[in-house]
């Protein structure tokens, strides 16, 4: 399998690693290379990769595509037909998918158009704690509080920037959308965010009278990740992948990665229709609401 990654940060240290055992050429962008050999634990995969200059001529042999640039790149980079016309299976990509939840629609309409298998890494579907809230949403009348905590330093960066995919709700809180999405939470109760988009507070509920509320700031002075059932702690780290991220050592993400990865090039067919999720996005960010 012969493999093109976009990204020269997450797709370096997060998908590289991931990939690497069931390839069979990687390529990368040679601009790539200073940070590449920058990293201690990306040296080891340096042997099957292919360096290029001549983007057109990659994509004429590749056969997956994987993503990890900022939606709005993503965006770009997509509605491009070289994309599409070339021997390309599968598209990995970055969430969200686009960074508005209309553009997303229009990318999806444009990725069937030419037959194209895709797929968007929504993490929290492979955490281990990920299965404690599903088993929990087959019950009646229970409700699950998440607050998430995470330290930035830097307010410049495009991550706190609406229009690039950034934003507490389209960051951070994309992820559990689609969670909540999955396991059919869809009425909104409450939702509340602050101008700056680095706070987020938010109240769901399903058809079986399960409630989960949110509480999101990204621009906090702490790490913290904590799932409460009732009063009870069920799951509780710096972050939702039980381990520290350390640069130069592998990221705890890759092994989740890998796994979707697996998961999706497994399907003979990854045809997708994400309009009703795009909705509750797109009511995330529109509604206002308290009671």
């Amino acid at each position: 399998m012969k493999i093109l990654i976009f990204g020269s940060g997450f797709g370096l240290y997060g998908y590289l690693p991931a990939i690497y055992k069931i390839s069979k050429q990687i390529y990368l962008n040679l601009k790539y290379k200073n940070f590449f050999y920058s990293r201690d634990d990306l040296k080891p995969f340096r042997r099957k990769i292919t360096w290029y200059k001549d983007l057109d001529k990659i994509f004429k042999i590749v056969d997956v595509l994987i993503i990890a640039r900022r939606p709005s790149d993503q965006h770009n980079l997509l509605k491009k037909k070289l994309v599409y016309k070339n021997k390309i299976k599968h598209l990995f990509l970055e969430k969200p998918l686009s960074n508005t939840p209309k553009r997303s629609l229009l990318l999806e309409n444009i990725i069937k158009k030419y037959k194209k298998s895709y797929s968007v890494f929504y993490i929290f579907k492979f955490l281990p704690w990920y299965k404690k809230i599903k088993k929990i949403s087959k019950k009646k009348n229970k409700k699950i509080s998440i607050n998430w905590l995470i330290s930035n330093r830097k307010s410049n960066s495009w991550k706190f920037a609406k229009t690039k995919g950034g934003g507490v709700i389209r960051f951070y809180g994309i992820h559990f959308i689609k969670m909540c999405f999955d396991l059919n939470f869809n009425k909104i109760l409450y939702n509340k965010f602050n101008k700056k988009l680095s706070i987020w507070n938010f109240k769901i509920v399903d058809k079986n009278n399960n409630l989960i509320t949110f509480k999101i700031n990204s621009f906090s002075k702490k790490n913290l990740f904590q799932i409460k059932l009732e009063n009870r702690t069920i799951f509780k780290h710096v972050n939702p992948f039980n381990k520290k991220i350390i640069p130069n050592i592998v990221d705890p993400r890759v092994k989740y990665i890998k796994k979707y990865i697996l998961m999706n090039l497994k399907k003979k067919s990854n045809n997708q229709n994400n309009n009703n999720f795009f909705k509750l996005w797109e009511k995330c960010e529109r509604i206002r609401k308290k009671i």
